[in-house]
C-alpha cells in the first residue's frame, strides 16, 4: 500500500501544553494541501485542519489582519522604505504640484497604471491612491 500523501515540509510551534504542527503536505495527483494539526503533551492528535492549497494564501492574509489587531505596532513589515525604492525610486516621497499635472497629463493621454508607475518611479498602488484623490479614473491595470 502506498502512502495516500508525501510530506514536503513541517514546522513545529510550541503552545503551552501543546504542540501545533503546521505541514504542507502533497497528495498522489500532485495537488498540495495545509494541515495544522494540535498535539497535546502524550502525542495525541486532537484536532486537525486540511486547507487546500488555493486557499492558503487568503488564510494568511487573514491571520495577518488579526496579527496587526492584537500587536498593530509589532506586525513586522515585509520590506523597507530602502528595499521598496530599488524599484520604485520615488516611493514614499511627497507628490509635488507638477508631478500632479504631469500625471494628469499622462492619465488624459491613457497610459494605463503600470506605465504611469514606471514613469514616476512609484508602486501602482500609490498611482491609484493619487489618481482617487485627484478624482481621475485610471486606465488598465
Amino acid at each position: 500500500m502506498t502512502a495516500e500523501y508525501v510530506e514536503i515540509m513541517s514546522v513545529r510551534v510550541e503552545a503551552g501544553s501543546r504542540t501545533l504542527y503546521v505541514d504542507l503536505k502533497q497528495n498522489q495527483d500532485g495537488s498540495r494541501f495545509l494541515s495544522i494539526s494540535e498535539v497535546n503533551r502524550e502525542g495525541d492528535a486532537r484536532s486537525r485542519i486540511l486547507i487546500d492549497e488555493q486557499y492558503v494564501p487568503e488564510l494568511f492574509r487573514a491571520l495577518g489582519a488579526v496579527l496587526h489587531f492584537l500587536a498593530p505596532d509589532k506586525t513586522p513589515k515585509a520590506y523597507t522604505v530602502e528595499e521598496r525604492r530599488r524599484s520604485h525610486p520615488h516611493a514614499y516621497e511627497a507628490w509635488t504640484e507638477e508631478e500632479d499635472e504631469r500625471l494628469r497629463a499622462e492619465c488624459a493621454q491613457g497610459l494605463a497604471v503600470h506605465q504611469l508607475a514606471q514613469a514616476h518611479g512609484r508602486t501602482p498602488i500609490a498611482i491609484r491612491a493619487r489618481l482617487e484623490r485627484l478624482g481621475l479614473t485610471p486606465n488598465g491595470p
